[in-house]
């Protein structure tokens, strides 16, 4: 029952969803569980298991599966075992999950002196660069976040 709704919810991804998913995928069994595949290879094992054309899936798979699953939706991994789909980041907390779940806190950044005020202020800095590169179209709200990026590395770039 688990494992359908994993493959329902793998299913239900879109095209460019679904290729994104392959290629953490791939880099998830790469450098976590040390399994090297050719693309063309994992996208017909996937493929596989959605099809049920495979009589059991090993548990670095579906461990594989699980944590892709939750690299592209908040709990992703949870939510497919449980509702068989994934949700998209519908708050600000969940953008800021998922682009900053596999990012260390920069040197300099000490967590004890992070008072309420300063936590407002970091999360006001979030939202307000977030708003202002806002765009519906994906290439111009990539652009202005990639421009915008390129600016706030200006000094980093300088001391090296």
């Amino acid at each position: 029952m688990y494992i359908e709704k994993v493959r329902i919810t793998i299913k239900s991804l879109g095209d460019e969803q679904y290729n994104e998913f392959i290629l953490k995928l791939r880099n998830k069994l790469k450098y976590k569980f040390g399994i090297d595949t050719k693309p063309s290879e994992l996208k017909k094992q996937v493929d596989n298991f959605l099809n049920n054309k495979t009589e059991k899936i090993s548990i670095r798979y579906l461990e594989a599966y699980l944590l892709t699953l939750n690299d592209l939706s908040v709990n992703g991994g949870i939510k497919a075992i449980v509702e068989g789909k994934l949700t998209s980041a519908n708050s600000w907390r969940d953008l800021l999950i998922l682009a900053t779940q596999d990012q260390p806190l920069p040197l300099g950044v000490n967590v004890d002196v992070l008072d309420e005020v300063l936590i407002k202020d970091i999360k006001s800095l979030f939202t307000n660069i977030i708003k202002y590169c806002a765009n519906e179209n994906k290439e111009v709200f990539r652009h202005n976040i990639h421009t915008v990026n390129q600016f706030l590395s200006i000094k980093k770039d300088l001391e090296q």
